[in-house]
């Protein structure tokens, strides 16, 4: 999803954590808890978030930012009552949604594709609800195409752990083998689906890095060359 149907990448990641966690430390103030000073607060998430991330990197464990987060105020003595995580991870998602945007060809690719009857099932490895990103979906008018999702905060596993590929297989009650995976990363979006029998498709963006070599596979500079590779009739 992210850098394939939409652009999360508007603002660089670590600057958006920063307006993240400012929120948060704003929602908790409103609540009427007593954060700590805010780069603390910066400092203690990061950390939180630099030990999940060995996680992913050792066995490609998946996390919530709804554990995160709890875990954060937890760390500040916070006690949080009913529904207030859920009011944290609003607050933290927030600037990220005011951020995202769509690539121009996502729409119409998926309409030429829906169109010709074909199945379209999105997996999208992710640490948020599936509630904030189906809402960006929405919003876009990308939602209506998907006969079926999963988005990885609601498993154990990320791309390219073959789970996943699995679950939205389960999903679409298809065949890995009748898939073609389309993203943009070599290891998650190529390996990891050719490693479950789907084919794969490369979507080449222009600030992402590749390696000469790693994968195998049909390459595209946008999505609307996917017309001209897969048969409408």
């Amino acid at each position: 999803m992210g850098s394939t149907l939409l652009e999360y990448d508007n603002i660089p990641w670590p600057t958006l954590y920063r307006i993240s966690v400012d929120a948060v430390y704003d929602r908790l103030a409103r609540l009427g808890h007593k954060p700590p000073e805010r780069e603390a607060l910066h400092e203690r998430f990061q950390n939180l978030l630099d030990r999940r991330r060995a996680r992913i990197h050792n066995g490609h464990h998946e996390y919530h930012i709804g554990d995160l987060l709890r875990t954060l105020a937890q760390a500040n003595g916070t006690r949080l009552r009913r529904g207030e995580l859920s009011a944290l991870c609003d607050a933290y998602y927030a600037p990220i949604t005011r951020a995202v945007s769509a690539y121009p060809d996502a729409r119409p690719t998926l309409a030429r594709l829906h169109g010709a009857g074909y199945t379209i099932g999105l997996l999208s490895n992710t640490c948020f609800r599936a509630a904030d990103h189906q809402y960006d979906l929405e919003r876009f008018g990308l939602w209506p195409f998907f006969s079926a999702t999963f988005f990885t905060s609601n498993g154990r596993y990320r791309k390219p752990h073959p789970e996943p590929f699995r679950e939205i297989c389960r999903r679409l009650s298809v065949s890995p083998k009748r898939c073609l995976y389309i993203g943009d990363r070599q290891k998650e979006d190529v390996q990891g689906p050719q490693g479950v029998g789907m084919q794969a498709v490369l979507v080449r963006r222009p600030h992402r890095k590749y390696e000469p070599g790693l994968t195998q596979c049909a390459e595209v500079t946008t999505l609307l060359e996917l017309i001209d590779r897969i048969p409408l009739d």
